[in-house]
């Protein structure tokens, strides 16, 4: 029953957020068309490339961010719920203000995860990194715990 729920609620928050960039220009991107770069407030060697909309400003967004093998990510929440699909590589991650892997779940390609606004919580890169796509309701942004 909570399976169903769970599924319910991001099949409504995937379709808000389709209907919400719905109003704008049809986007067709392939592989080699994503534009990589640094990612804003990231580490030096992670990358990002947005696909829509912008997750600097309101408004819906989606985008593609590269980490590189074993990399870390610190206790942290964003002010906007985030759905995060791992397209390549695995990404572990957990909830809570401390970082203990053993209290978090590693998620292979292909795996989802919905993270509610303001939630603490932390990652990790698996051994050949992750390419994670992220879709959330902008402005984004990291507040880091400390």
């Amino acid at each position: 029953m909570i399976r169903t729920v769970l599924f319910a609620a991001a099949i409504v928050t995937l379709a808000l957020t389709v209907n919400a960039m719905a109003g704008g220009a049809t986007i067709v991107l392939t592989p080699d068309q994503l534009k990589w770069g640094p990612a804003p407030g990231l580490p030096a060697g992670w990358e990002a490339a947005v696909l829509a909309g912008d997750p600097a400003k309101k408004g819906p967004y989606v985008e593609r961010v590269k980490l590189p093998p074993n990399a870390m990510v610190p206790p942290h929440s964003h002010p906007d719920d985030e759905n995060i699909t791992v397209i390549s590589g695995s990404l572990g991650i957990g909830e809570g203000k401390v970082a203990d892997q053993s209290k978090g779940k590693v998620l292979a390609t292909g795996s989802f995860y919905h993270l509610p606004a303001n939630t603490p919580h932390f990652a990790w890169a698996g051994p050949e990194g992750a390419v994670l796509q992220i879709h959330g309701i902008g402005p984004s942004g990291i507040k880091m715990i400390k």
